[in-house]
């Protein structure tokens, strides 16, 4: 504070003791609650909100630059040469504030450029693009840059005075011609269906134009979807010369052949159908119903490997009962071709690899001869293996890739043989990227390569445990900008600790890396302003633009705290809230209260009040939507709402008050339900999971809604993995899965059929449509499943998570019938969650000696660990085991088990070998056992590994995962505080709240914001006041005490309070 604002506050105190002294208490009173007011808003409201918000532009640096040239009257084609590398990061918001009044020629220019990028862009930005190309032809008065059809649409609405259409984007004119269309390029797929549909009518649309001409923009579409792939077809048949079954039509298709009609296509003759395989190889969807509907028109008599090599891409289309009776001699002939095939599922793979082994006596080296189609090896046959030849068969890049369809114990198996007769150099020298993330730390810490920065800064995909342990062995490498700039994802393991002691241009370049945790971030923006506030006291009193522009988006998560934020001065805060809305809120765990805090500071900064929001105040918003409360989304206006229904998206789950406020607004903004079309489907996605399942009941039944909500839940896909509940931000869509089920299963969907034991036979081309909505048969329904077509969709039955137990036994029962009463161990290994529906005395007659293969496939459902199914949990492991002692079990055995383990007394698990504990550790680490003693009994082992819990490093903590809640609460406070942050969120949800609260404050306040989220309401009512408070930090709680809350004096507080007192004096 100057000396002058000094000498002003001692003036109006003085005259405030002299009021009171002459007994004015009651003006007195009314100023002291006007001094409270104005403490509370300073930085924040006054003057004319519209001109701070004027002055917030959302562009920042060379995107100033492009904007402000755009509506340059000459050419921009040199100058837009000079964005090309940076075109890529074009922000959504910065687009949002493009002029409209755009020549055609510079027009042009950028969308060519941008097309270019288009794979590179964020997904917000390509919808922006769109919008703003459709805004110039919708919006402009330039009549040059619009259609006639577009004038004369607008001069009939004015004529007959209609009223705008609800919902987004509704009432939209056909604008896009075919220069248009050019010009749009890959981004006519952000485009509304309606507006596509405009452009396939008649027989001469636009799409026919375009097929027509000599454009190459169908083979660019990559991301179509199956309802605009569907629209565009329409068009195409539309068209008066064009025969979508002509070979020479087939060819031009690009992108649309991979979204082929197969009912058209069962029509096609030879030659058409040869088109369209040529066209297929191209797709990068799963195009796998298209090959089986080629396969129905070809045949399947295969009875010579040509016959199966023809095939090509198609076999991924050959069900597996088709498989079956393929010889095994043909199958040999036919693998050099095969091998190069991609998208084969685990139960064909299975077929292949069985078949071959049974002529062919595979060694290593022969692992390359199957290509893609080697993740259908076994553990067991991996095991056989020499290290030095396993390395060299997966250096072959088919082979490599079929490590991601392998499971653990595949690759456990893998890495064991290679780890075992090699050194670790020579392998880190070698391993194929999709191994990387299987070495164990304790291997990987004696390689000399991590102390070479040269061999550290290759792009490999390195977990965090790994990552901790690299980063350890060139920490003293890191103060230096060169060298930090040069690592990837290994600086996931840069805890705070060592993030403190680098220097401010080291620490930028750190927090500018794109696999920094959000517990980086935070440290990264504590030490930012603890650095400037060490240097400056007054530093956010006295900041400026200049001060601004150095700060990060990402800071801003976490710091400036809410009362600093106060204290800058007032014409800046809209700058703030610049940086703010563009920061991504949900990094913090949903109870934080700085979610709400940073929402109010923008509304206060911007003087905005929810009910006379517009749509650019909206937007500008960017992710702090996700704070609004439910009487803020009641408030909303209609049009404001559809503007931010993007950013809504993004904020994943939300609390039942909200739900409801969410449902009331689109059912108030957005058509009656009985008219949607997929356009409101595509328009609220994720957010159609707020809509009641009675709402969706009144949305229409038809074939293309269906498609649609396919496509939807598509991008929703369980994970069996623990997320910490504040931080599950995946939306409950159960009722979406329902609507896609009574779909399939209306009236007139389903054929009637005669009265049966079995009126409704779920086929196997339906339930591979259904998916996880496979969970909605009934009982009665799913045991009238054919067993050709059980065995035909079991990859598919297999995946459903939402199966109950009575579902799960009609499946068992199902099994037994189409694979008999002497099912194979491979047969019981293909059941996967099925086996959880056999009872105690069907585990001891068919898991007669379970071999690891088939252990590893069922291992991995929590619900074996359970009192329901110990029993036959304990009655598969003792037959897995036969003569077997648990210290003989390997470290694959180890992690085949997976769930079973669990079930493993203390006694038993005190018997496991240490280094086979040690080479597994990992993977046991994942594995979610419900019971401590067990925990317990882990933890122990896992110090027999890794000895001293004092001197446990984050490597440590992350490579043992769960089991560190077996610790003690003796033993949890040796914990160094600079590791905690890598216990994993698994290992925090699971300790005992006596054990968690002898966590020390220092430990606490640096766990991270991803394990406060998998704090429980237990483990917190069990903490102390000041624990409470030090965890809270990492949520974004401010500290109890802090410099922050500091007065601060403004030239605009003193003056007011000297026209109060002045006020109060001549009262």
């Amino acid at each position: 504070m100057s000396e002058d604002s000094k000498q002003i506050s001692l003036l109006i105190l003085k005259k405030v003791w002299t009021k009171l002294k002459m007994g004015h208490k009651f003006q007195v009173i009314i100023f002291i609650c006007c001094l409270c007011l104005i403490d509370h808003t300073t930085g924040m409201r006054g003057g004319n909100g519209k001109d701070f918000k004027q002055g917030a532009g959302r562009c920042q640096g060379w995107e100033i630059d492009l904007r402000n040239n755009l509506t340059d009257p000459g050419n921009i084609s040199d100058y837009i040469n000079d964005f090309y590398e940076n075109i890529s990061d074009l922000s959504p918001g910065c687009v949002r504030t493009f002029s409209l009044n755009v020549t055609h020629s510079n027009l042009v220019e950028l969308m060519s450029l941008l097309n270019a990028k288009y794979d590179n862009l964020n997904p917000g930005t390509r919808k922006q693009i769109y919008k703003w190309v459709e805004d110039i032809y919708t919006k402009t008065p330039d009549s040059g840059m619009k259609t006639m059809d577009h004038i004369q649409d607008e001069r009939r609405s004015k004529d007959q005075g209609k009223k705008p259409e609800k919902g987004k984007g509704k009432g939209k004119h056909n604008f896009i011609t075919l220069d248009v269309l050019h010009i749009l390029g890959r981004f006519i797929v952000q485009a509304p269906t309606s507006t596509l549909k405009s452009i396939s009518k008649g027989n001469d649309n636009t799409v026919c134009q375009l097929f027509k001409s000599s454009s190459d923009l169908l083979e660019k579409l990559f991301d179509l979807t199956p309802v605009q792939a569907h629209i565009f077809f329409n068009g195409l048949d539309n068209c008066a010369d064009v025969d979508t079954k002509n070979e020479t039509v087939i060819a031009k298709l690009g992108q649309l052949a991979c979204f082929y009609p197969t009912k058209q296509l069962k029509s096609l003759h030879m030659k058409a159908v040869k088109a369209l395989q040529d066209k297929l190889h191209n797709c990068t969807r799963n195009i796998k119903k298209i090959y089986q509907a080629i396969i129905e028109v070809i045949g399947v008599n295969i009875s010579s490997a040509e016959s199966l090599k023809d095939l090509g891409d198609a076999a991924i289309g050959l069900k597996i009962s088709q498989l079956s009776n393929i010889t095994e001699q043909v199958i040999v002939g036919a693998v050099e071709v095969l091998k190069n095939v991609r998208g084969w599922s685990k139960g064909q793979a299975k077929v292949f690899v069985k078949k071959y082994m049974e002529v062919e006596n595979v060694t290593a080296n022969k692992l390359k001869n199957l290509g893609y189609l080697a993740f259908g090896f076994g553990a067991k046959t991996f095991s056989k293996f020499k290290g030095q030849e396993l390395l060299t068969a997966f250096t072959d890049k088919e082979v490599q890739e079929s490590v991601n369809f392998m499971l653990p114990v595949q690759k456990k198996s893998i890495m064991k043989g290679i780890l075992e007769s090699m050194e670790i150099d020579s392998v880190l020298q070698l391993l194929p990227e999709t191994l990387v993330p299987q070495i164990p730390v304790k291997k990987l810490i004696k390689a000399h390569n991590l102390s070479n920065f040269t061999f550290l800064s290759k792009d490999r995909p390195w977990n965090k445990g790994q990552s901790v342990a690299a980063i350890d062995r060139v920490k003293n490498q890191l103060n230096d900008v060169k060298n930090i700039s040069k690592l990837k994802a290994v600086i996931k393991g840069i805890p705070c600790s060592l993030i403190n002691t680098l220097k401010p241009d080291v620490v930028k370049v750190l927090a500018n890396n794109p696999f920094a945790s959000s517990n980086q971030i935070r440290c990264f923006s504590i030490k930012f302003f603890k650095d400037k506030k060490n240097r400056n006291p007054n530093y956010f009193s006295n900041l400026t633009s200049e001060d601004i522009n150095e700060f990060l988006i990402s800071y801003m998560i976490f710091q400036p705290g809410i009362e600093e934020l106060k204290l800058i001065p007032r014409a800046l805060c809209p700058n703030m809230v610049e940086l703010i809305s563009q920061a991504n809120i949900t990094m913090l765990p949903r109870s934080s209260p700085r979610r709400k805090q940073l929402l109010d500071y923008a509304t206060n900064c911007l003087n905005l009040t929810v009910s006379a929001m517009t749509e650019d105040d909206g937007n500008s918003l960017g992710s702090l939507v996700c704070a609004l409360s439910p009487d803020d989304i009641k408030n909303l206006n209609n049009t404001v709402f559809l503007a931010i229904v993007d950013q809504l998206q993004e904020c994943g789950r939300f609390d039942e008050a909200k739900k409801t406020a969410l449902r009331q607004k689109i059912l108030s903004a957005y058509p009656p339900l009985s008219e949607w079309t997929v356009d409101e489907l595509t328009e609220l996605r994720s957010l159609l999971g707020v809509l009641t399942y009675e709402d969706l009941k009144s949305i229409p039944n038809n074939e293309d809604i269906q498609t649609a909500l396919l496509e939807i839940l598509s991008a929703h896909k369980s994970t069996r993995n623990f997320v910490p509940p504040d931080f599950d931000n995946s939306p409950n869509v159960s009722a979406l899965y329902q609507k896609v089920f009574n779909i399939l299963n209306s009236p007139s969907q389903s054929r009637r059929k005669r009265a049966t034991a079995c009126p409704k036979r779920p086929t196997a081309e339906e339930i591979e449509t259904l998916g996880e909505a496979n969970s909605l048969w009934t009982v009665e329904q799913l045991s009238c499943i054919s067993d050709e077509d059980f065995i035909n969709s079991l990859d598919t039955l297999t995946q459903v998570e939402g199966f109950n137990i009575a579902q799960l036994r009609a499946l068992k029962s199902k099994a037994l019938e189409a694979f008999g009463m002497n099912i194979s161990n491979d047969q019981l290994a293909s059941l996967k969650k099925i086996t959880l529906g056999f009872d105690e005395s069907e585990v001891v007659q068919y898991f007669t000696a379970p071999d690891i293969d088939t252990i590893g496939a069922i291992s991995d459902y929590q619900e074996w660990a359970s009192t329901e199914h110990s029993k036959q949990a304990k009655a598969i492991m003792k037959n897995f085991l036969g003569q077997r002692s648990d210290s003989q079990l390997s470290s694959t055995d180890l992690v085949g088990m997976g769930y079973f383990l669990c079930t493993r007394s203390s006694g038993e698990i005190k018997n496991i070998n240490v280094t086979a504990y040690s080479t597994a550790a990992k993977e046991i680490g994942e594995t979610m056992c419900p019971n401590i003693e067990t925990l317990t009994a882990l933890k122990n082992k896992a110090v027999e590994a890794f000895p001293s819990v004092d001197t446990w490093t984050g490597a440590q903590l992350q490579e043992i995962g769960v089991v560190a809640a077996g610790l003690s609460k003796e033993e949890v406070p040796k914990l160094m505080t600079s590791a905690v942050s890598f216990l994993t969120p698994g290992a925090v949800s699971k300790f005992p709240s006596n054990v968690f609260s002898a966590m020390t404050a220092e430990q606490l306040r640096n766990l991270g914001p991803q394990n406060y989220g998998a704090v429980t309401d237990a483990q917190k009512a069990a903490l102390s006041q000041e624990k409470l408070q030090a965890l809270k930090e990492n949520a974004g709680f401010e500290r109890a005490i802090d410099n922050a809350g500091a007065t601060s004096w403004s030239s605009v507080r003193i003056l007011t309070l000297l026209v109060l007192s002045l006020t109060a004096t001549l009262h």
